[in-house]
């Protein structure tokens, strides 16, 4: 019955849980612009047509039941695996307003009323019908298509002090963004696009997947935007309970959370700022192209699975802003010049390490989370707008990559990431890394002229210097050295050089 109501054209009034001028405009972007992929046009017609055929079908093979699991706190250690067909399926009904029929609320419902009510912002919209868009051109014959998983870990058990003593020899590839290019000379793409496989994505999350921007549209921080772009995670919202209309958080995925098989549906993001905005919907073909399609075959509970082998993986650091309070002001945590920036490593430590361990998740998916994340994509993790100290967070994620002992690290340094522009150009220091040029050079050419970043604050000292200094060294020596790290003004790299 409900698939009968999906009408042919896709504007205004036709989906009854998204607000008529929101629809309306996304409508309009489309036909203004012909989508195609892969050398088909996919106008809204077929993305129609699509959902008629998911609504008429029964993925779940459960009647009219759909299984459903709340990830609000308390959410350690548990797991919601779907196939692309599935989630599609859940997205067609929350866009036709059909909802759990026992009165508990879901997080997709919970957006799609809450951002049309701020109209303009309609990236949550041309996100979840570019997803459908896609998904017609790939699930063929009734497909199930790939697997997806979201998984939350256990909280650290202090197990990576166990560790060590083990000597530190994490791979790790240092990836500077060449100037006036979207390219690294590490012969990577950038993390935040999903095109390296094995690759998990870091999303540099607060409480919560997606932010401030309450996975309305895109904003200036990557986590409020990065969402936008892997439209199955902003899907997967729908694993939420949004028990509480007042508190927006109840309707959006913890951090940390990881969800295995994301794919980047939209272009165009990476790390670098643009115009004051982290990413960018194109006027016109604005699907991703190079859509990631390279699987793995994994054990998932009592069956092998297809995931594709990326990952998205939404992880919070400490804020360091908040713990400086009124002790510092902005200009000396932007310059790394604050202490209470260096004062919590253990804690960094075991929110980096229980996120990638394993073992830290529910035994079921255990074997799924090895085989796919092998390698962890970050920039400045801990140093965006919670205003880290770049250098200290640098060493803290190439120390926690070590203690983990199970995947490589491809560390992104950007002339202006899209939050806190300039600062990391720090971790090049004065006396450069390969072919990027100084530090000082750097912040002339990413910091913006109101930021702060001051050249002048810049270190000797470069992330490519302590790599070779504390590699293969006993890891508790560089944990030390950071543990008891001098307070500024200088800069981290500095004080830990010849220890």
């Amino acid at each position: 019955a409900l698939a009968a109501k999906v009408p042919d054209d896709l504007g205004a009034n036709a989906l009854p849980a998204v607000a008529p001028a929101a629809l309306e405009a996304v409508a309009e972007r489309w036909r203004r612009s012909p989508l195609s992929f892969r050398g088909k046009l996919v106008p809204l017609s077929v993305v129609a047509r699509f959902m008629r055929e998911l609504l008429s079908g029964d993925p779940f093979l459960a009647g009219d039941q759909v299984p459903f699991i709340d990830f609000r706190p308390p959410g350690a250690g548990k797991v919601a695996a779907v196939t692309q067909r599935q989630l599609a399926f859940v997205v067609a009904n929350a866009l036709m307003g059909n909802s759990l029929a026992d009165g508990t609320g879901n997080g997709l419902s919970a957006l799609l009323s809450r951002c049309g009510k701020h109209a303009p912002k309609v990236g949550y919209l041309l996100s979840l019908l570019s997803f459908l868009a896609v998904l017609s051109q790939e699930l063929h014959g009734g497909a199930q298509g790939s697997t997806v998983i979201l998984a939350t870990p256990l909280p650290s058990d202090g197990s990576w002090k166990q560790r060590l003593n083990q000597g530190l020899d994490a791979a790790t590839k240092l990836c500077v963004r060449q100037q006036d290019r979207d390219k690294f000379d590490c012969g990577l793409d950038d993390f935040m696009s999903g095109g390296t496989p094995g690759q998990a994505l870091v999303d540099i999350a607060g409480g919560v997947i997606g932010g401030g921007a309450e996975l309305c549209d895109l904003a200036s921080s990557q986590d409020e935007s990065l969402v936008q772009f892997y439209s199955e995670v902003l899907a997967l919202a729908f694993f939420t309970a949004a028990a509480d209309p007042k508190d927006v958080a109840s309707g959006m995925l913890p951090a940390p959370s990881v969800v295995l098989g994301a794919r980047r549906y939209l272009g165009d993001i990476s790390g670098e700022s643009k115009g004051g905005q982290c990413g960018a919907f194109p006027a016109a073909n604005w699907l991703n192209e190079d859509l990631h399609n390279v699987t793995v075959e994994a054990r998932v509970g009592d069956r092998y699975e297809t995931i594709v082998d990326s990952a998205f993986v939404g992880l919070p650091s400490v804020c360091s802003a908040c713990r400086a309070g009124a002790r510092c002001n902005l200009t000396e945590l932007i310059n790394n010049a604050c202490d209470t920036q260096r004062r919590h490593l253990d804690e960094d430590l075991a929110l980096w390490y229980a996120s990638f361990s394993p073992k830290s998740y529910n035994p079921a998916v255990q074997g799924a989370f090895s085989k796919v994340v092998r390698r962890i994509g970050t920039g400045p993790w801990g140093a965006g707008v919670w205003y880290g100290d770049s250098q200290q967070y640098f060493l803290t994620v190439w120390l926690a990559t070590g203690l983990l002992g199970t995947s490589s690290l491809d560390y992104y340094i950007y002339d202006s990431f899209c939050e806190n522009q300039g600062n990391q150009c720090f971790v090049l220091g004065n006396a450069g890394l390969g072919n990027a040029g100084r530090c000082a050079e750097c912040v002339a050419r990413g910091a913006l002229p109101a930021s702060g970043v001051l050249a002048s604050s810049c270190g000797q000292r470069s992330a490519e210097d302590l790599v070779k200094q504390f590699n293969g060294r006993p890891m508790v020596e560089l944990y030390n050295a950071l543990k008891e790290v001098p307070p500024p003004p200088r800069q981290v790299f500095d004080l830990l050089a010849g220890k």
